[in-house]
């Protein structure tokens, strides 16, 4: 009878002495569980070049957006500048915004200044040419802007990378609620 109370005993304490607390964060969007990303170099707005690994180091927001959008990319930009402006001095100091258009052909880097300028979006807008920008799009799974095959209603992901350039969360809802992501952003911000 003792044998049995110790080994009842026994199922029932050791999950949970044997579980790992090293499961990782949970999300609010779907968890990239660390994804290697594509770490490309791109021109942004001022006609420089930016590349990923610039921001090694910090979390980075990464959409994907374009300038004759006039819903969803709207959507997406206000979105960030709402949770860009809810973010302490010292979380801002740990964080980078970044989009890339996905009409390349369109978006020239004068383009991209005077849109960004004109919606005061203060972070770096990315365009580029040939290869450059098709290996971005291909490796972040973007449909490109096509004047003739492009669907009016279209989502595109925004992703947070972490401090070593990893995927943690992508949200693929083009009206994806603020605190939410926010928490996700703050979550991590956080991680070490």
């Amino acid at each position: 009878m003792k044998i049995r109370a110790i080994v009842i005993t026994l199922i029932f304490l050791l999950p949970g002495c044997l579980s790992s607390d090293d499961d990782g964060p949970v999300f609010n969007g779907k968890d990239l569980e660390k994804m290697e990303v594509h770490k490309f170099t791109l021109e942004d707005q001022n006609q420089s070049s930016y590349s990923l690994t610039d921001d090694e180091g910090k979390v980075v927001v990464l959409a994907f957006v374009y300038t004759r959008c006039d819903d969803v990319c709207l959507l997406i930009a206000n979105n960030l500048k709402n949770v860009k402006s809810y973010l302490t001095a010292e979380e801002l100091s740990k964080v980078s915004f970044v989009s890339v258009t996905i009409d390349w052909r369109h978006d020239s880097p004068d383009v991209l200044k005077n849109w960004s300028e004109n919606k005061g979006l203060d972070w770096p807008h990315l365009t580029g040419w040939g290869d450059q920008i098709s290996e971005t799009y291909e490796e972040y799974d973007i449909v490109p802007y096509d004047d003739e095959t492009y669907q009016e209603i279209h989502l595109q992901p925004v992703y947070i990378l972490d401090t070593n350039l990893k995927g943690r969360v992508v949200w693929s809802e083009y009206d994806w609620p603020v605190d939410l992501f926010l928490e996700d952003l703050r979550t991590v911000i956080d991680l070490r």
